[in-house]
């Protein structure tokens, strides 16, 4: 096949071979780079490859940029990148491929785009990034909220109008690609270099349990006022987000005080088929503010279950959150860690 044909199919690398990408790459580097590499092929691979530099054409330069970032997120992908891969790329890349394209490609990857955005902003105060966050389209706010992360919108969430929060949530909520050439749009608004996120990708994203993480990191009022006017906007959404936040684990950051207050008042039929299927970090909360005969008696009635239905397990489960939020309103038991300071 022509590479100038496949020049024509600008972002589209499936066509080519293996070989015919490594031309490509190899082209690319500078020669020391690629003498080095040479060293380490064997004669044959030196040959099929030198044989596909040979027949290599004119080639768009939009082509080549989409051959190195397919290289860069194979590359990426097995460092099973965090942020001590990103730490390793961003040594390596500039080495590599030289300073400036380099870091083109660096802040092309769009997993280490993402962290990169979250190290520029996180330690911003709430209050201006709110600001300047004000005057943008709600789309805009929200595609930032999402890429900042649950925690840092916890804290912008409740600096803005109660009708731009609903707005934002729900916009959250409804993403599932997130356009990150608008992340450079923000970054500018924001006052940093809006070129630091290269050329454009489309960054999956589960909105709805973003924004579940988001409510249950704000405090009880925020989050239940928040919560009702959802419900109001689009109550389907509003139940995602909800079973979302609501899951039978959180239980493990219940205070103890609180779980002995909902023991006294859950029957032990009940509990005993919630923890059926529950993970033994949960189990253990319960079993750990009961006495040893209490325990095992709800072990025994565990026990003595044998299979049951998964919907009469979470059934089981459902109720007991309904009455561990009952007691959060009451005072009775505080979930830690919930976006309000606690004081022992």
């Amino acid at each position: 096949m022509s590479m100038n044909l496949l020049a024509a199919k600008m972002a589209d690398t499936s066509e080519l071979t293996g070989p015919q990408k490594a031309a490509v790459l190899i082209m690319y580097l500078d020669e020391t780079i690629v003498r080095d590499i040479f060293t380490r092929l064997s004669e044959e691979d030196i040959r099929v490859v030198g044989d596909a530099i040979s027949r290599l054409e004119h080639i768009d330069s939009d082509l080549v940029q989409a051959v190195i970032a397919e290289f860069a997120g194979r590359l990426s992908r097995s460092l099973y990148l965090q942020s001590q891969g990103h730490d390793y790329l961003e040594s390596v890349f500039p080495a590599v491929l030289g300073e400036e394209k380099g870091r083109k490609m660096l802040r092309s990857i769009e997993p280490v785009s993402r962290v990169g955005f979250q190290r520029t902003f996180q330690g911003m105060q709430p209050g201006a990034l709110a600001a300047r966050l004000l005057k943008e389209h709600p789309q805009t706010v929200a595609v930032a909220c999402a890429v900042l992360g649950p925690a840092v919108t916890a804290e912008l969430i409740p600096c803005f109008p109660k009708d731009l929060q609903v707005e934002v949530v729900l916009r959250v909520a409804r993403l599932k690609q997130i356009p990150l050439e608008l992340l450079q749009d923000i970054e500018e608004l924001l006052g940093r270099d809006g070129d630091a996120f290269g050329d454009v990708h489309l960054a999956e994203s589960d909105g709805s349990h973003l924004v579940a993480e988001t409510m249950n990191a704000l405090n009880s009022e925020q989050r239940e006022e928040l919560l009702a006017a959802l419900a109001q906007k689009d109550e389907a959404v509003a139940g995602d987000i909800s079973r979302q936040m609501f899951k039978f684990d959180m239980l493990c950051s219940a205070d103890s005080r609180g779980i002995q207050n909902l023991l006294k008042e859950v029957e032990r039929k009940d509990l005993a088929m919630a923890l059926k299927a529950g993970d033994e970090a949960t189990k253990e909360v319960f079993f750990s503010n009961m006495s040893e005969r209490a325990a095992g008696y709800l072990r025994d009635d565990m026990e003595a279950m044998g299979p049951v239905r998964v919907s009469e397990v979470e059934a089981a489960q459902q109720q007991i959150i309904a009455l561990s939020l009952r007691l959060e309103e009451e005072g009775k038991l505080i979930f830690l860690g919930s976006g309000e300071d606690i004081v022992e």
